[in-house]
């Protein structure tokens, strides 16, 4: 279905009342209390920034919360091989087979003896149920325009974004304002101890993604 575009000339409205209420996706983050994942020395951001918005979408909806395990994700995508991704690559994963818990794939493992029949029934209770995902365009060309990633993050729907000037992909779950006229974007990273818990701020073109999807809703586990 079309996105309904928030209209620019609500923005201000609308992270002024996310603001007041603490109802931003950063506020129910530091609220929960988890720590932000950690990639550790492979190259699976691509995987991490859809994980996050992943368990994002659980803080949101209240559900318990799990250690969700991207190393999983880009481990079976690429046979066990350290490789570079694109958001939309885990996207389309995590859409048809969802991602396992940390404990039913070691975190930082590349070991594909793991791929069990518990991990994969595991990993079909956190499925991305809908997305903004374009079904027409491969998964390395999978682009929102920025006010559809404005929009969704606004809407409490957090996206995995590309970035090319950063060789890296991230979770981007916050506009923020920096002052009249100006704003950022808060990303959560996937390094350990990382900027203030994970979270960040990019302004200008470093915050313009080359690739992004926005993930909607996750299967109603309980797990």
């Amino acid at each position: 279905d079309k996105m309904e575009l928030i209209p620019e000339s609500e923005y201000d409205a609308r992270i002024a009342e996310q603001e007041r209420e603490e109802s931003s996706l950063e506020h129910l983050y530091l609220r929960a209390g988890w720590k932000n994942l950690d990639q550790q020395t492979d190259g699976f951001c691509w995987a991490y920034s859809t994980g996050h918005c992943a368990m994002l979408l659980r803080t949101r909806n209240n559900q318990p919360h799990v250690r969700l395990n991207p190393h999983a994700v880009a481990s079976i995508i690429k046979n066990g091989r350290n490789e570079g991704g694109w958001c939309g690559l885990s996207g389309k994963f995590l859409r048809e087979n969802g991602i396992p818990t940390e404990e039913f794939w070691r975190p930082g493992s590349r070991d594909l003896s793991q791929n069990t029949p518990a991990m994969r029934a595991n990993a079909a209770l956190h499925k991305v149920a809908e997305d903004w995902y374009d079904l027409a365009k491969p998964v390395h060309g999978q682009v929102l325009t920025e006010r559809q990633a404005d929009t969704s993050v606004l809407n409490n729907n957090p996206c995995a974004i590309d970035l090319m000037w950063w060789a890296h992909s991230v979770c981007y779950l916050r506009k923020v304002k920096i002052e009249d006229g100006s704003y950022g974007r808060l990303i959560l990273n996937s390094w350990k101890d990382w900027g203030r818990r994970g979270l960040a701020i990019l302004r200008g073109s470093k915050a313009i993604p080359d690739g992004a999807i926005s993930l909607r809703m996750l299967t109603a586990s309980t797990v």
